[in-house]
């Protein structure tokens, strides 16, 4: 009998949350993991200069790919989304990442999705 094997997606999904989170925890800052993801992996808490949690949170939308999809001018990336998580994160008073994680290269690009749109 076959045993269940792990998928390369589930893989590469942890990978982009170790990525990030060490970033956010570099920063000083705290981050939790959303445990259902209707939109969003991560939610980011900021502290001001002396450590005093501030007002607000930053929520993350995490994508993993190994096959990241690069424009001609070689600084542009494309990945395709969904019209509802468009409509969630662009009615979210708070701010909105989202970071495209390319795990054959270990980076990650983002992009703050209200201020995209608004412009």
């Amino acid at each position: 009998m076959a045993r269940k094997k792990r998928p390369r997606e589930h893989i590469i999904a942890d990978l982009s949350v170790n990525y990030v989170e060490r970033y956010i925890f570099l920063c000083g800052y705290s981050v939790e993991r959303i445990e259902y993801d209707y939109g969003y992996d991560l939610l980011i808490f900021t502290y001001n200069a002396d450590g005093e949690i501030e007002n607000g949170q930053i929520y993350i939308q995490l994508k993993a790919t190994d096959s990241l999809s690069v424009l001609a001018d070689q600084k542009t990336i494309t990945f395709t989304l969904t019209h509802s998580d468009l409509e969630l994160w662009l009615f979210e008073p708070m701010p909105c990442i989202l970071i495209v994680y390319d795990a054959r290269n270990s980076q990650a690009y983002w992009l703050y999705l209200q201020a995209y749109f608004e412009s």
